[in-house]
């Protein structure tokens, strides 16, 4: 995350790592096959959602994360280097990561320092992951967008809908101008979620007023409204999709 953005998640990492989803076996399968230097660094890891992943592969693994309180979560995972960095400025040894990952962090960064620090901290063969997890824009899922945009605490997602800098659909170009080589994959699914989860979930987003915060109460009645309208069972699903662009400068 830049330091303008460190503090988007302060007081939200309990929420974060209760709700928020892990990553699929197979895209950690896909990268551990394409990195040929075992040394990773998990840039943005927040509280190491997919620092764990990577953790089923014998990955000697670097985490970075410039907010405490969801460093603090990282410090607790075994087997891992913890560092208090951005992402463009990580103090990371250079040429000496086969594969440098960014999961749901990218969006945050300066994209073009972010590039140059990766240039710098990978090694000749040394690849990039960005990856996104996200929901498919329709049931649940669209209604969720809708509240969550009209009480926002972040002007720009009030207006487009999304976190990121770009639209969901205008990745694939960016990112064919951003590398000098890439390869997209996606993995589908399905979330299943009670009350408790997707109102978690919710909360935990940057842009998702906190306890004591305008608008907090009245976001957390119209989620429980439109979870009672889709859920059976006291269960409710919603599809998702996972997005890898792995790339090289």
């Amino acid at each position: 995350m830049l330091t303008m953005n460190q503090h988007k998640f302060t007081g939200k990492a309990d929420l974060y790592e209760k709700f928020r989803p892990g990553y699929p076996e197979e895209l950690v399968d896909f990268l551990y096959d394409k990195t040929e230097y075992k040394a990773v660094a998990d840039i943005g890891a927040g509280t190491g959602k997919f620092t764990r992943c990577l953790l089923k592969k014998p990955w000697k693994i670097t985490a970075v994360e410039p907010n405490g309180d969801m460093r603090e979560k990282l410090e607790a995972i075994e087997g891992i280097t913890v560092v208090n960095a951005s992402a463009e400025n990580t103090g990371l040894e250079a040429r000496s990561f086969g594969l440098v990952a960014a999961a749901q962090s990218f969006h945050w960064f300066d994209e073009e320092k972010f590039k140059e620090e990766c240039k710098r901290i990978l090694t000749d063969s040394g690849r990039v992951a960005i990856v996104w997890n996200s929901f498919i824009d329709e049931g649940l899922a669209r209604r969720q967008t809708e509240i969550c945009r009209k009480y926002s605490t972040d002007a720009h997602f009030r207006q487009t809908g999304h976190a990121g800098m770009r639209e969901k659909d205008e990745s694939d170009a960016f990112f064919a101008g951003y590398f000098k080589e890439f390869q997209k994959l996606e993995f589908f699914g399905e979330r299943s979620f009670d009350r408790e989860s997707f109102i978690g979930e919710t909360l935990s987003r940057s842009y998702a007023p906190k306890l004591g915060q305008p608008d907090h109460e009245r976001l957390v009645e119209e989620l429980n409204m439109v979870f009672s309208e889709f859920e059976s069972g006291g269960k409710a699903a919603v599809k998702c999709s996972t997005t890898l662009y792995f790339g090289k400068f």
